[in-house]
């Protein structure tokens, strides 16, 4: 494989945002609340505390991300 295929295959493959609805983010965001990309998934779709709980998030884990929520 050429140079420039395995630059298009790698960057395709590290393009997680790409087809990201806000449902799939708040799915991603509860199963994954305690890691850094969740915080920035928060950040960027604007989730508030309480879709966060209505989606299924623990509330221990909501009160923990403090003023990173609305």
């Amino acid at each position: 494989m050429g140079k420039s295929k395995a630059r298009s295959l790698n960057k395709n493959i590290q393009d997680k945002f790409k087809y990201m609805t806000r449902e799939s983010a708040l799915n991603s965001v509860i199963n994954n609340i305690s890691a850094e990309d969740a915080l920035d998934t928060i950040t960027l779709f604007g989730f508030t505390a309480e879709e966060l709980l209505e989606a299924g998030a623990e509330y221990e884990d909501v009160v923990a991300l403090g003023g990173m929520v609305k």
